[in-house]
């Protein structure tokens, strides 16, 4: 049984971009030396989130334009971004991000596990990894473990 972690950096260029971390998972289970098992994609973040999905710009932009319709970042009132009612979990440099708070819990999406088949992803056709950014651009650790044979 093999079992290896690594871990990549990506920086978005703005809130709600995407990044197609495709070629990364294929690469940490190439290295990882795996044929036939699993790779789990995780990221660490509060306010951004792992998709599988097609990478296809009409499908990207109306994903982008429903989230932030249902999920508005301005006019509308979020008790996390209230410093004056908040109390848990600030720091000095706190900025307000209730609103990416709010849709990163409605798409509970910081892992997904993916079978690995013949040295590959067992991704479908049109399938790819894409991370998500729905706050301030900033570096963001992606985790892969794969683990199998």
């Amino acid at each position: 049984m093999i079992s290896a972690t690594s871990t990549v950096t990506v920086v978005p260029d703005e809130r709600y971009a995407y990044l197609d971390l495709t070629d990364e998972l294929q690469r940490a289970i190439k290295d990882a030396g795996v044929t036939d098992g699993l790779a789990v994609a995780f990221c660490a973040h509060t306010t951004c989130a792992l998709l599988i999905n097609e990478w296809e710009d009409g499908v990207l932009a109306d994903f982008r334009a429903h989230l932030i319709g249902a999920v508005p970042h301005e006019g509308v009132y979020y008790r996390h971004d209230d410093f004056e009612i908040r109390t848990q979990n600030m720091h000095e440099d706190e900025r307000k991000n209730g609103h990416a708070h709010v849709k990163a819990m409605l798409l509970s999406a910081t892992s997904h596990a993916i079978p690995v088949v013949a040295g590959e992803p067992a991704l479908g056709a049109w399938q790819r990894l894409i991370f998500f950014e729905m706050d301030e651009p900033k570096d963001r650790v992606i985790t892969f473990t794969v683990i199998g044979g």
